[in-house]
């Protein structure tokens, strides 16, 4: 089964769902979009957002009075797929140009190249 492509503004609305860490309404999901990335949607909007993200299989809903909206996909599964055909499509696959372009345009400190280094060595054992 071919996965469902989602929207800018549905990846928005399912990073709120899954930075809860658990089911959350659609009133919540559209005051997290309002304060924390600045996006005003109406309420009809959201819901259709959130609605779309259930066909597709990333949220899953039960009443409890009111919808709550909890994710059905893991975000660390989704997050590999999503940088993996981010690095396909815009660096043929490789990581090494991949890299090379993130670090044009972000520093790192000391601590974090070390933790990269360490990274590294460990990989493919």
């Amino acid at each position: 089964m071919r996965k469902a492509e989602i929207s800018d503004c549905e990846l928005v609305a399912m990073k709120c769902v899954w930075d809860a860490g658990e089911p959350v309404t659609c009133s919540y999901v559209i005051e997290k979009l309002k304060t924390d990335y600045g996006r005003d949607y109406a309420e009809t909007t959201v819901y259709t957002f959130l609605k779309n993200l259930k066909n597709k299989g990333f949220i899953e809903t039960y009443k409890k009075g009111i919808t709550f909206f909890q994710p059905k996909r893991e975000l660390v599964e989704f997050r590999a797929a999503y940088i993996k055909k981010m690095v396909d499509f815009w660096f043929d696959g490789s990581v090494a140009s991949f890299l090379s372009s993130f670090l044009e345009v972000q520093k790192l400190d000391e601590k974090e190249i070390k933790d990269i280094k360490k990274i590294l060595k460990n990989a493919n054992q």
